[in-house]
């Protein structure tokens, strides 16, 4: 039996640092369908280590969605590079961002040596805590508001780049800081990172307003087949024919579940995509109903507001599946110990 008293917020930052400070090289890891807030986080650990004279790679389980491809290192980024860590050794370091479990970092992330430790950084409630140190932070609106505090208690400057790559994180992690997650050291970190020179009108455009029109037909499909669920849920889905019907790309589904919530009445919202082997299915939040808890009944996690998971069933029973799920919200309903 272990007694020992778990680590502060403080020693836990201060390990990170030590970590990383004797490392020669760093392996940042994303984890499975990136979004801003892991790629930004990602992306600003790449800047942080080459200012320090660090080699650093990075990489993760998926191809780089286009719509961040403006993020420093965008064309460094390494889909799958799972197969690079049999050969770690002593002296390198891997940094694991935004990611809560092994499922969904890159195959292999168990076969690091005990030499090589790793660094598991996130804001998950339900984070598994795997890797060398595991500083998780469920009360932070990002893994990019946590790593702007470990930057600034390292005591380093925000080079232009990592100040764009972390307000990118915080600002599509908190829905433009609208979502409950939302805290004054948020607007703290915004405000600061703004001060270093980030443009809001630049990022919002690089962000929202980069659709193709192949992305906004895909869209498209996918508002036209909404159905309620429960009286206060709406679901849609898209399908592998819709993707090659309208030529676009998987990346273009990123936020799309968000539109559901603009619904009048509507406070649950539901995405299932298609893959060749599963669906996978994108849940938000804006009431009672917890995304983490519908999620979790189907293997997957995240937040009370964002939360996903993958079904191994035909989109057909994966979305009755879900469906079902939502018609009885017992055990659903959010609590604060989320």
């Amino acid at each position: 039996m272990n007694d020992k008293p778990p680590l502060s917020e403080g020693e836990l930052i201060t390990g990170i640092i030590r970590i990383l400070s004797e490392a020669d090289r760093w392996i940042v890891v994303t984890h499975c369908k990136p979004d801003g807030d892991t790629l930004g986080s990602g992306s600003a650990f790449l800047a942080l280590g080459e200012s320090m004279g660090k080699k650093v790679a990075w990489g993760g389980p998926d191809p780089f969605p286009e719509i961040y491809g403006f993020l420093y290192g965008a064309d460094r980024y390494v889909p799958d590079i799972a197969p690079d860590f049999p050969a770690l050794k002593k002296g390198d370091a891997v940094i694991v961002l935004d990611t809560s479990t092994r499922e969904r970092s890159v195959h292999g992330i168990d076969s690091v040596s005990e030499t090589v430790p790793v660094v598991n950084i996130d804001h998950h409630h339900d984070n598994e805590r795997f890797g060398s140190i595991a500083w998780v932070d469920a009360s932070a609106s990002s893994t990019g508001e946590m790593c702007w505090l470990l930057f600034k208690k390292w005591g380093t400057a925000f080079s232009p780049e990592a100040a764009e790559a972390l307000y990118t994180a915080i600002v599509t992690d908190s829905g433009n800081f609208t979502f409950s997650c939302t805290t004054s050291r948020t607007h703290e970190a915004a405000g600061e990172l703004l001060d270093c020179g980030v443009s809001p009108e630049k990022l919002d455009c690089m962000i929202r307003c980069s659709r193709s029109t192949e992305g906004l037909h895909l869209r498209g499909r996918a508002l036209e087949r909404i159905f309620p669920v429960g009286g206060t849920a709406a679901c849609t889905w898209l399908t592998l024919q819709d993707f090659i019907d309208t030529g676009s790309d998987p990346s273009e589904t990123e936020g799309l579940v968000n539109e559901l919530l603009t619904l009048r009445s509507v406070s649950f919202a539901a995405l299932l995509v298609e893959e060749e082997d599963k669906v996978r299915a994108s849940f938000r939040s804006r009431g009672g109903i917890s995304a983490a808890k519908a999620a979790h009944r189907f293997g997957g996690g995240g937040h009370p507001q964002a939360a996903g998971c993958s079904l191994p069933l035909p989109l057909e029973e994966a979305l009755r599946s879900v469906a079902d799920l939502l018609e009885e919200t017992d055990g659903l309903r959010s609590s604060s110990s989320e």
